[in-house]
């Protein structure tokens, strides 16, 4: 079938070269529609109940658990010019919240008279918006510097700014933020003249706008009715441990959805960046989200550069010529462009995992280019002795086949993380592996088509003095190599045997986190930004403890709120500091502030009322909003069901005991809290736990039974190729051992210094078989070819096979060595990590292929002639049969 494909290849090569450009331009156009994604949606089955229980919550109570925290710290806290920059900031973010459509439209309309047909500078441009301060801040902060400085601006100018105005306005539509809670935004609860009623604690004037204190005496009233509310302390401000005194504000954003959070975070994080005097520190799962995103765009744009680069270098030091660089990264771009293309036309988008695809796809590419190009000019001899294109389909016979099946393989082991019900993983799988596919597919008909075209030409850099081929570094390693698996295979054994202990023993320690805010580096500003932050306000993500009093309006007893209260109580106790919840917030809040006011705001009666009847009154009297009329007040909603039958308990994760919350940690917690429960809880009420860390942990519980599944697949599935390709049982075994040793000794690195199983890293046990079995079928298919021509020697033929395909291995090792390696470059943690681990990985296989191998088939003596074989002189004269063929020479 390959001899039959190379044939039509050949017969007209600059067809199938038109055909790959073509279908590369078509497909290259999706990669305008790719996109980013990191949130958790994009990981976890749509089916698994846990998930769909943490949907069902936040269909009910809301987004709770991911928001956007941030703490506000400015030298001078209580003074004026600190709360006008922070009123301007709430404001400029408010936009995105109330947004007016009539207001906006008219904005616009002013700015395009403004900018009409008349010069204009940036500075009059603003003069026109001086009694819109929000939208003249929004111009600003959207126009860069050097074009307000500018005495006149431009056309292209102009452009800019309306595609900014028209991008905005869009998001504004959008109505993406639901609240802001900070402390010139939120309600308190005063009681007066029978009745409760919520207020602003900033009053607004007739139109709207806040009426903010300036003078001192204004500013220290204000703060004393910001300490009024119990619930306030680290929900929108900070103190200090000791003194008491508050330090920082806080301003919470929660979100109505997870629909286009990103391009609100984008703009809330610009800003901030506007109001330097506000020491402004972003967190929460929204902001890490976005900023996961950003460094995913910045390593793709750094690190394919860079792994081009790489195998660029390695292509030129093998072959020494244009056509060897050339046609290899031609290979790899249509590759690239095809898979990554396809990605966009089907609306997929590229994940924490995904991030990996890029360079991956060059690194192991490289390695069939290198593989066929290797073969040309190892048989070039034999080709200019033929008609070239009958020359060059008989060397590429054998090379096709050999890099078909190595592909095959990897494909399949690719198509093993399929079955794991991590989404991102199974998309993973299907472009990876319909990457590899492309690759070989690119391969074995561009580079033989591109040398039937270009002349038969043989590199000068690769030729010595009197034209006789140099004697390399490389095959002089090649040479020390093949007499190490000759004559010490016994020595290899045993020194593999200890390693393999070692690596077995460490393998135990291994651990999981799927947390993606420890992808950071522990310096980098998100990560610092968001513990600041975190243990400022009690934590800047947490999930729901929802306890069901078992009947309607069961929420409004009294024992069934003092029961939540004791765990609430429980939760932030300094007793469980190993918890590590910084903060709960609950429907009781309300009560007890509604109680507390209704004594005058006497501090002692902060407590749940006695009586039933004093809640339904408090509830009775209360005004307050129903947008949505659902029998609920809007501040209500968080925390109660429409019924009034659920009490959900938002408890806020932090660093107290742990010096890092991971998987494992949340895991802990959350056992903890379901054995309380199931220990102290009242027979009538029951619970459950959902929410954003208990999907992370279910992540990490499906990445472990995935990675052992995947890697049984795999495995067995390498058997069962090999089997088949040689239909010799023993040659199944042999070749698991490169890469059972290599996946044992990458698990054993992770145990021992302390490397988590995650997302990333999670994925190179199936590229250590998809790759590791490309060197196996290269090295074990050359040495059966070779057996015959030997007379079944093995030490003569592992010498020969070590000179043509260990050469072949070596370089697309290096290349893939390299490829990797530039990861290391990575903003995140993991990627270097698995950039890192799969470096060790190439060397490992690298090694297992032409040292253990052959030390194998040394020690065993095993035959890996199919039954039936036909000697080399019988294949080289049905070569030359075919030559004859091709230029008509008689018989």
């Amino acid at each position: 079938m390959m001899d039959a494909y190379l044939n039509l290849v050949l017969k007209k090569p600059l067809v199938p070269i038109i055909g790959l450009v073509i279908i590369t331009i078509i497909l290259a156009a999706g990669m305008r529609k790719i996109e980013f994604d990191s949130s958790v949606e994009s990981f976890m089955p749509k089916h698994d109940p846990e998930y769909l229980e943490y949907m069902q919550a936040k269909k009910i109570y809301g987004d709770n658990d991911r928001f956007t925290l941030m703490a506000i710290s400015p030298e001078k806290l209580w003074s004026k010019s600190t709360f006008v920059a922070f009123d301007q900031f709430l404001s400029d973010i408010e936009e995105y919240k109330d947004a007016d459509p009539l207001r906006d439209a008219d904005r616009r309309r002013r700015f395009l008279e403004a900018v009409g047909d008349k010069e204009i500078s940036f500075s009059d441009l603003m003069e026109t918006f001086r009694e819109d301060p929000a939208f003249a801040r929004l111009i600003e902060r959207h126009t860069p510097t050097d074009v307000r400085e500018k005495k006149h601006l431009d056309p292209e100018d102009i452009r800019q700014i309306q595609r900014w105005l028209d991008k905005d306005l869009a998001l504004k539509q959008l109505g993406i933020i639901d609240t802001i809670l900070s402390p010139f935004t939120i309600k308190d609860i005063s009681g007066k003249d029978d009745t409760l009623e919520s207020y602003d604690l900033i009053p607004k004037d007739e139109n709207g706008r806040r009426i903010i204190p300036t003078t001192p005496a204004e500013i220290m009233a204000y703060r004393e009715r910001l300490r009024t509310n119990p619930a306030f302390k680290k929900l929108i401000y900070a103190t200090d441990p000791k003194s008491g005194k508050i330090t920082d504000f806080g301003t919470i954003v929660k979100f109505t959805g997870t629909l286009d959070q990103e391009s609100i975070v984008s703009e809330i994080i610009r800003i901030a960046e506007n109001y330097k005097t506000l020491n402004i520190a972003i967190a929460g799962v929204p902001y890490v989200n976005k900023k996961f995103n950003d460094y995913i765009k910045a390593d793709l744009r750094q690190s394919i550069p860079l792994v081009l680069l790489v195998v660029t270098l390695i292509f030129y030091f093998n072959f020494r010529s244009f056509r060897g660089v050339i046609l290899p990264l031609a290979t790899l771009g249509m590759a690239e462009l095809w898979t990554l293309g396809l990605m966009g036309h089907f609306g997929y988008k590229i994940t924490s995992v995904g991030g990996t695809l890029p360079p991956l796809l060059v690194a192991i590419g490289s390695s069939y280019s290198i593989h066929i190009l290797n073969q040309y000019y190892a048989e070039f001899n034999i080709i200019s002795n033929m008609d070239k294109k009958a020359g060059i389909q008989a060397a590429m016979k054998h090379i096709s086949v050999t890099v078909f099946l190595a592909g095959l393989t990897t494909f399949a082991a690719f198509c093993t993380l399929l079955t794991n019900k991590v989404s991102a993983l199974q998309e993973w799988a299907a472009f990876s592996a319909v990457g590899i596919a492309a690759t070989v597919f690119i391969s074995v008909t561009l580079i033989p088509a591109a040398l039937a075209i270009l002349p038969h030409r043989y590199p000068k850099g690769l030729m010595g003095k009197n034209k006789v081929k140099k004697t390399t570094i490389i095959d002089a390693l090649l040479k020390i190599l093949a007499k190490g698996a000759i004559v010490h295979y016994r020595k290899i054994y045993t020194v593999t045997g200890v390693i393999v202990i070692i690596s077995l023993l460490g393998a135990t320690k291994l651990q999981v986190d799927t947390e993606f805010l420890h992808y950071f580096k522990e310096s980098d500003p998100v990560r610092q930004n968001v513990l600041y932050a975190g243990e400022k306000f009690g934590g800047g993500w947490g999930f729901s403890v929802i306890i069901d009093s078992g009947e309607p309006d069961g929420v409004k007893s009294p024992e069934f709120l003092n029961t939540v209260e004791t765990i609430r109580e429980w939760l932030t106790s300094d007793e469980n500091p190993d918890l590590n919840i910084g903060r709960t917030d609950a429907f009781g809040d309300f009560i007890k502030r509604m109680h507390m006011a209704n004594y005058d705001d006497d501090p002692a009666y902060f407590q749940i009322p006695e009586t039933r009847m004093d809640i339904m009154d408090y509830l009775e009297i209360f005004s307050g909003e129903d947008e949505d009329s659902d029998g609920r007040v809007d501040d209500f909603e968080p925390f109660v069901d429409p019924l009034f039958q659920k009490n959900n308990i938002l408890a806020r994760i932090t660093r107290k005991a742990a010096e890092k919350i991971g998987t494992t940690e949340i895991k802990y917690i959350i056992d903890r809290v379901e054995k309380h429960l199931d220990k102290t809880l009242p027979a009538q009420y029951t619970y459950a736990i959902t929410g954003y860390p208990i999907i992370n942990v279910k992540l990490a519980h499906y990445v472990v039974t995935g990675q052992l599944q995947n890697l049984f697949l795999s495995l067995v599935l390498v058997l069962f190729v090999i089997m088949l390709l040689f239909r010799r049982l023993a040659a199944g075994p042999l070749a698991l051992i490169d890469m059972g040793v290599t996946i044992i000794i990458n698990f054993g690195i992770m145990g021992w210094f302390g490397i988590k199983l995650d997302m990333v890293t999670s994925i190179i046990a199936a590229i250590t078989v998809g790759i590791g079995i490309d060197d196996t079928i290269h090295y074990l298919n050359t040495y059966r070819r070779y057996h015959l021509e030997t007379e079944a020697d093995i030490p003569k033929t592992i010498e020969k096979t070590m000179r043509v395909t260990g050469k072949a291995i070596l370089f697309t090792s290096l290349a893939l060595i390299c490829g990797f390696s530039v990861q290391i470059t990575s903003h995140f943690l993991p990627v270097v990590l698995f950039s890192i681990l799969l470096t060790v990985t190439m060397v490992n296989t690298t090694i297992g292929s032409i040292l253990l191998i052959p030390a194998a088939i040394r020690l065993t003596g095993i035959n890996l002639e199919a039954p039936g074989a036909v000697s080399i002189e019988e294949v080289d004269e049905e070569n030359q049969a075919i030559g004859d063929r091709r230029t008509g020479t008689p018989n």
